[in-house]
Parts: C-alpha cells; sequence; structure tokens
C-alpha cells in the first residue's frame, strides 16, 4: 500500500513539473499580448507628407505615441498639449496629433485623461489665436469642432479628418474631475 502511495506522489510531482514551464510560458505570453494590444500608433496626416513639416510632424507623432504607450502623460498633460504644438508648428497638424492622443487615451480606457488631453488642446488651439477658450465641459466633452476651430480649420486640409477624429473615440469620454463645474444642467 505504501509503495502505491510513493508512486503516485512521484507522478504528481512529475506533472507538476512539465506544467510549471507551460504555465509559465502561457502567462509571459498573455503579458505580452497585453502589452501589444496596449500600443497606440499616432502618425501626422497625410498633408504634411513629403512636405518640410514632415520631420517635426512625425517626431512629435513619436513623442505622443511613446508618452501614451509608456504610461508616461498621467499629469503632464499641459507640456505634452504645449510641445506638441511647438514641435509641429501648424495648429492643425498639432490639433491633429492630439486628437489622435485623445482616442488612444479613450480607447484605453482613460475617460478622464482624454478628456483633459481634448481640453487643453482646445484650450491652446483658442490661445494662439487670441480667441476665449471653450466653457471647460465643452472643452472636455464636445465631439463637434467648437466656434474657434470651425474658424481656425476653415482653410485646412485636416478640417474633416479632425471633425472625425473628434467623433472617434470608442469609450465615451467623461470629463476630467477638475474640467466639470460645480453644477451641471441636464441636458
Amino acid at each position: 500500500m505504501r509503495r502505491i502511495f510513493e508512486k503516485l506522489a512521484s507522478n504528481r510531482r512529475q506533472h507538476v513539473k512539465r506544467l510549471l514551464p507551460v504555465s509559465a510560458g502561457v502567462v509571459i505570453v498573455v503579458a505580452l499580448s497585453g502589452c501589444a494590444s496596449q500600443q497606440c500608433k499616432i502618425e501626422p496626416p497625410p498633408t504634411v507628407i513629403g512636405t518640410n513639416k514632415e520631420i517635426s510632424a512625425k517626431a512629435a507623432a513619436n513623442a505622443l505615441a511613446s508618452a501614451i504607450s509608456g504610461g508616461e502623460l498621467s499629469g503632464h498633460y499641459q507640456n505634452t498639449v504645449n510641445n506638441t504644438y511647438q514641435t509641429v508648428g501648424q495648429d492643425d497638424v498639432a490639433f491633429y496629433l492630439l486628437l489622435q492622443a485623445y482616442n488612444c487615451e479613450s480607447a484605453r480606457g482613460n475617460a478622464a485623461g482624454a478628456a483633459e488631453i481634448l481640453k487643453l488642446a482646445r484650450e491652446e488651439l483658442a490661445r494662439r489665436h487670441d480667441k476665449p477658450p471653450p466653457p471647460p465641459r465643452v472643452a472636455a466633452t464636445s465631439k463637434k469642432l467648437t466656434k474657434t476651430e470651425a474658424h481656425v480649420l476653415r482653410k485646412s486640409p485636416l478640417k474633416g479628418a479632425i471633425s472625425n477624429k473628434l467623433a472617434e473615440p470608442t469609450v465615451a469620454a467623461s470629463p476630467a474631475p477638475s474640467a466639470l463645474p460645480a453644477a451641471t444642467a441636464s441636458r
């Protein structure tokens, strides 16, 4: 009887020894596929490809994509928005890139971060054109062009693409806590 129990225990240990490497491999594959799904692709608009603005637009796009996929944006949205506008030098292209970042954060489920990016991108665009910023709730949540954006982008070949990017998020972007007024009116 004792030999039977010893043999069963020995067989169990062998199965466990076989399962450990397989289990570790499965965990690694799942972890890597999770990381890969978090990648965000931000690309310059086709209108700058082949122009002298292509390099700066690609640099800004790569910086945004790296910051988002690395989770580095949290809390540094203002710097990111300012750097994007400065690096690109064309407001419509910078706004287009920032809307892609907004969509990436939305897709990752970071609604507050997405709303903050959108709010700051809109405020900076308005500031650069000596216009008042949109109200915080509109800036953080509206999926339509504001008056200022429509005016600034009226001659831009990116106007349609920007409108589409605004309407694109898969996760509803709820406003960041700082973007909400004390009392919000119902719609």
